[in-house]
């Protein structure tokens, strides 16, 4: 059980209890406690994020909230705190020129393709530095990567100075119109004079606008240490954190850079290019305790509609309950662009009403579910799961080179899918009852988002549904 899954068992506690009383609250607090340290969280502010948990929620109830919801809010908002607050660091516009530095494992290749595709979705042109002259296969990597979100490329594969490398990169980059370069360092089981040394060299070559620090997830509170020492070294802008997908000591990563005071810009949230989000420890805490991100999925849905025809892929859709087999087929053909489903249920804040056998449909059967469909009548892709009979079954079957029996599972899939979310929008709970409640049944456009202020953002919060 990872750090989101664990803090959102604690927090569960509270939602589905018949009273909150001092017993619950002591109980909720060992549970978070139990989360933070087998997360790695430094022992010490462990103490202090439970004794302030402890002290808020005994104090006077805000008007307009139950005792419940204090205690929920109380908890998110200490927890919050250390892993990074409500304000967001400012995101480089215009950063020219991008040094990522970090042990070895910690990712940094692979982030800095990340970061490539980020920027170019964003309008620049942008290079990137082999750099790392020690690994075996950085350099095929990188390229490989490159090819992969169209950057421009260039390395010296038997040049070993790394300084010479980036000097001559720079020359050959600008030539060709890059006006963003971003350089791979080399890595080390530890921070050492050899690497201090190059990473210096290349300093003076690069001149790096933005210096980040690449961190693994999973090296829990020792971010500390890394974090202190390569700021020493060559100086840090910020840091990167990779891995926070499936890491338990995510919470003490987070919280050591908070210690720090070292800004984290971005977080890496799985192994595809596309994996890479600005962070926000607000919207991050919100979905790992399942309230949901419907910010960070409406971005995605809007990046997409730039980029494909699927202007018609609306979460509102799913959220009003008009689950379909159309929907499901286009839900089907942008997991690749949106990712995997589980993912956008939990943006949604509803992951915990699904199962797991639900969500968690392997690749292969997504792919013959999609055969299925494509064997659909443009007419039969809206009708409701019991109108699909035997005999549209067998043409379906036929004409996908399936069994009858795997078109049932799809059609009953389907059938289940559409009736929890009827369930689910007609109690208006999670992020969909917010949703109802702020803005009148309608999923809200990019604007609303970015011009709330923080008191309305604790409003919102106070519209999830408690048990």
């Amino acid at each position: 059980m990872g750090f989101g899954e664990k803090l959102k068992s604690a927090i569960d506690k509270i939602k589905n209890s018949m009273h909150v009383d001092k017993d619950l609250i002591k109980e909720v607090i060992k549970d978070i406690q139990r989360a933070l340290i087998s997360s790695d969280v430094n022992v010490q502010l462990v103490l202090k994020i439970s004794k302030e948990i402890e002290t808020e929620a005994f104090e006077k109830i805000p008007e307009g909230l139950s005792r419940k919801e204090h205690l929920v809010k109380t908890c998110y908002d200490v927890i919050l705190k250390y892993i990074g607050g409500r304000e967001q660091k400012k995101l480089p516009e215009n950063p020219e020129t991008i040094l990522l530095c970090g042990l070895f494992g910690s990712g940094k290749t692979t982030t800095t393709a990340k970061l490539a595709k980020f920027y170019k979705k964003r309008g620049f042109k942008v290079g990137v530095i082999a750099a790392d002259v020690y690994r075996p296969a950085a350099y095929e990597q990188l390229e490989q990567l490159s090819k992969q979100v169209d950057c421009i490329f260039y390395g010296e594969k038997e040049n070993k100075v790394a300084g010479e490398v980036v000097k001559n990169g720079l020359s050959i980059l600008k030539k060709k119109g890059a006006n963003l370069i971003i350089v791979d360092s080399a890595g080390r089981s530890a921070l050492d004079q050899e690497l201090t040394k190059e990473l210096k060299e290349i300093h003076l070559q690069l001149n790096p606008k933005f210096s980040f620090l690449v961190l693994s997830a999973d090296i829990g509170q020792a971010a500390k240490d890394q974090a202190e020492n390569f700021n020493q070294a060559v100086g840090v802008n910020g840091v990167i954190i990779t891995k926070l997908d499936g890491s338990a000591k995510g919470g003490g990563a987070l919280t050591a850079c908070y210690i720090t005071n070292s800004p984290i810009y971005f977080i890496g949230t799985g192994e595809k290019v596309d994996d890479l989000e600005i962070f926000d420890a607000n919207r991050y805490l919100s979905r790992i305790l399942g309230f949901g991100d419907l910010e960070g999925l409406l971005e995605k849905v809007k990046e997409l509609q730039e980029t494909e025809d699927l202007q018609d892929v609306n979460p509102d859709d799913i959220l009003k309950g008009d689950f379909s087999f159309y929907l499901f087929k286009k839900q089907i053909s942008a997991a690749k662009k949106l990712g995997p489903f589980n993912k956008i249920i939990g943006m949604l804040g509803i992951g915990g009403n699904i199962s797991k056998d639900q969500m968690n449909l392997g690749q292969e059967k997504m792919k013959k579910y999609k055969v299925m469909l494509d064997s659909f009548t443009k007419k039969e892709l809206y009708f409701e799961p019991q109108e699909i009979n035997k005999s549209r079954i067998k043409r379906i079957s036929n004409g996908s080179g399936t069994k009858e029996e795997e078109v049932k599972e799809l059609v009953s899939h389907v059938k289940k899918m559409k009736k929890m979310f009827k369930q689910f929008s007609s109690k208006g709970g999670g992020s969909a009852g917010m949703m109802k409640k702020m803005f009148g049944g309608k999923m809200p456009d990019m604007s609303k988002f970015n011009d709330m202020d923080p008191k309305q953002m604790e409003d919102m919060a106070k519209q999830f549904k408690l048990k």
